[in-house]
């Protein structure tokens, strides 16, 4: 069981009504406590991957790979999809013959 440290230190900063609303939504994304526990997380996860560039390009990469993967079966579906066409097309009955 890990021990909770006693958080002393306050660290404040302002929004704008606009900012504050997409703080709130992101809250609720990510489904934080409140605000303050979202700020916290976010603020030292970006202060972490400052510190730890490789875990950044990590992520980066991670992130490439699984676009490119979609990309993949996007246009194997693509290729299946044009090639029941082309069937269609040449096995059609009211293509005429080359003798014709």
């Amino acid at each position: 069981m890990s021990v909770l440290k006693t958080r002393s230190r306050l660290v404040s900063f302002r929004l704008t009504q606009e900012e504050l609303e997409h703080l709130r939504v992101a809250c609720l994304l990510h489904e934080a406590r409140n605000i303050s526990d979202f700020a916290r997380g976010a603020v030292l996860q970006l202060a972490a991957a400052r510190v730890r560039p490789e875990a950044q390009m990590l992520d980066r990469f991670t992130l490439v790979e699984s676009r490119l993967v979609e990309m993949e079966t996007m246009l194997r579906q693509t290729t299946e999809m044009m090639r029941a066409l082309l069937q269609g097309v040449v096995n059609s009955p009211h293509r005429k013959g080359r003798g014709a």
